[in-house]
């Protein structure tokens, strides 16, 4: 599920996982999966499709529960959560060059153990989401250009490609 949710959740699934497994991914929805995620019926037959789960997304992302000094506690994660991804200056809809050189950077950081101090002012450490999305801003035209490029993107496919596309039967050949 993790392969096909794109974003940073996709790369680090697939820098973990290997490109090795990218096939077995893309074929799509089965009636031999667990019975969990989204349950589909299709003609009949019901099918399920993977779904991350909370707690997923947490173990991918490296999170962790944290009791702050006013005795709350603090989510904090050494990857971004996909809350913090979307929008962001690197969420641009493909893994992008500068995608690419920010996480090896945090990764080589995280390797080189720069994150090792927790003060205010490591920023290589595990963040809250707070810290997330304002680490990974970079440019604040890209969720503006992002949610126009979705909307041109859905417009075309309602108005121009509508009745000429069929998205259940396709075969995949790798």
């Amino acid at each position: 599920a993790a392969l096909l949710r794109g974003g940073i959740l996709w790369w680090l699934a697939l820098h973990s996982l290997g490109f090795n497994n990218l096939p077995s991914a893309l074929i799509g929805i089965s009636r031999d999966a667990v019975p969990f995620g989204q349950m589909l019926t299709i003609n009949g037959e019901t099918h399920f499709d993977d779904e991350l789960s909370e707690e997923e997304v947490n173990f991918i992302c490296g999170t962790y529960y944290v009791y702050t000094n006013n005795g709350c506690i603090e989510k904090l994660s050494w990857w971004p959560r996909p809350q913090a991804w979307a929008g962001s200056g690197l969420d641009v809809g493909f893994w992008s060059a500068r995608c690419e050189s920010w996480f090896q950077t945090r990764l080589e950081n995280i390797r080189q153990g720069v994150s090792c101090r927790r003060d205010s002012s490591d920023n290589n450490g595990p963040v809250n989401n707070t810290h997330w999305k304002h680490g990974l801003k970079f440019n604040g035209a890209t969720k503006k250009f992002k949610k126009n490029l979705d909307a041109a993107c859905s417009d075309f496919l309602t108005t121009k490609a509508s009745g000429k596309l069929s998205f259940l039967s396709f075969n995949v050949h790798l």
